[in-house]
């Protein structure tokens, strides 16, 4: 028995015993020609022991190996035939489940490599000698999420999906602290996400403590319908997100004064200059800007972040004061704690609401709007501060999911691939 032969077609992992084995290669296809050995069966009618072997079978199936050429294996299967009730029967497959033209490590291997978030239903087609439409059906065949209870932390956002369908958003639920997906639902729009809640139980809704969302009226809503028990926070990325976006309109307002209306960023006015070039410094954190000496073209010099920073203020007096404003509430972001905050809190808003700056006016009403539920992403759960964190780990994946892809069409395809891709012990269906 040549064991070389079983050891790369990777025949050993089915656990059998061959009688004969044989490769012959045609038109750059392999072809793998196995009888096994006889083993002791019964009847499946009768449960008799005593039959003779009424034909031979042969079964082509598909078999992905590890090379550059498409693999088949081409069983001789024995069918048998009882001396008692004269039913006819096969000996047992090895290879694959009864009906299935692949073999179990053919669909093993395709369903691990779909696990990887980056690799679509065509690289895996082309690494495995398959067509693409093998690779689906494989996929559509064993793999099928089915949503876990709720956990006690939800977070709550939504992902782009397609710009060629009138539901642009899937709705997308994620367990907190296992940053995992809990539901993926079709669409983002509040009729849908009433049918989708409602079709929860009150019991189990009830059970969720905490929901963290970002400033879509739409989760506040229903989240204060459907999840009565559950104190509802805003995520913090999302405050400051239009807080900086505030911030960059004030910077474009004073560097438009400036602008000298030609292409050549060299050639503008220094002021323009400085504020194109350092624009990151009004919405970056000042700790993670480069700390090294950094050469200005327009002036030929080099300067620390500090110096840059001090001439960049020093541009125009609102928006120095802008700058500062907005700093301060980056640092109570990071430093507040929950049961002391609302003094401070409030400050900071009657600060933005009486600004002379319409930008900040705009985010000092959104602050006082939305006060309660920004006030309780402070809190802390086993030490980790309420956010959607989780969510952007996982958004970033199934965005990458999509570009690779370039869309799908099929929603629930794309809902089992973003959950079988991130929530890594999904398990599969093992028969049809």
């Amino acid at each position: 028995m040549n064991y070389d032969i079983i050891k790369l077609l990777n025949l050993e992992q089915f656990n059998v015993k061959f009688q004969s084995i044989e490769t012959t290669k045609i038109n750059n296809i392999l072809n793998c020609y196995i009888t096994l050995e006889k083993i002791d069966l019964v009847c499946p009618v009768c449960g008799g022991m005593h039959f003779f072997i009424h034909s031979y079978r042969l079964k082509k199936i598909k078999h992905s190996i590890s090379t550059n050429n498409p693999c088949f294996i081409i069983y001789k299967a024995r069918r048998y035939k009882c001396k008692y009730c004269s039913k006819v029967f096969y000996e047992p497959n090895p290879f694959s489940l009864k009906f299935d033209k692949n073999s179990s490590f053919t669909v093993y291997i395709v369903l691990n490599a779909l696990k990887s978030h980056t690799k679509t239903f065509t690289d895996v087609a082309k690494e495995f000698n398959l067509s693409k439409t093998t690779v689906l059906n494989i996929f559509d065949q064993y793999v099928a999420y089915q949503r876990n209870h709720l956990p006690k932390v939800l977070c709550f956002d939504e992902v782009y999906t397609s710009r060629k369908s009138y539901q642009k958003y899937a709705f997308v639920m994620a367990d907190f602290f296992k940053s995992k997906i809990v539901e993926v639902f079709s669409s983002r729009h509040k009729y849908r996400l009433v049918q989708s809640f409602s079709a929860i139980s009150q019991n189990e809704r009830d059970n969720v403590s905490h929901i963290v969302i970002d400033m879509w009226d739409t989760y506040l809503d229903l989240s204060k319908i459907y999840f009565k028990q559950a104190l509802i926070a805003v995520d913090s990325f999302h405050v400051i997100q239009h807080l900086n976006n505030a911030m960059t309109n004030i910077r474009l307002k004073i560097m438009r004064k400036f602008d000298h209306r030609t292409k050549s960023l060299l050639a503008n006015d220094i002021y323009y200059y400085m504020l194109k070039r350092f624009h990151y410094y009004f919405i970056k954190n000042y700790e993670e800007i480069y700390d090294k000496p950094l050469y200005i073209h327009k002036m030929q010099t080099s300067w620390t972040k500090d110096e840059i920073r001090k001439y960049l203020l020093s541009i125009d007096e609102d928006l120095s004061y802008a700058y500062y404003l907005k700093e301060k509430y980056r640092e109570f972001n990071l430093t507040a704690e929950y049961e002391t905050c609302d003094e401070e809190f409030d400050y900071l808003i009657e600060r933005f609401v009486n600004s002379h700056l319409e930008e900040f006016r705009q985010f000092g009403k959104l602050l006082s709007r939305w006060k309660p539920y920004i006030k309780n992403s402070f809190i802390r759960i086993n030490g980790r501060r309420l956010s959607n964190g989780p969510m952007e780990g996982i958004n970033s994946r199934i965005k990458t999911i999509m570009k690779t892809a370039n869309g799908y069409k099929n929603f629930n395809r794309l809902r089992n691939r973003i959950v079988y891709s991130i929530n890594k012990d999904i398990s599969i269906k093992l028969t049809k």
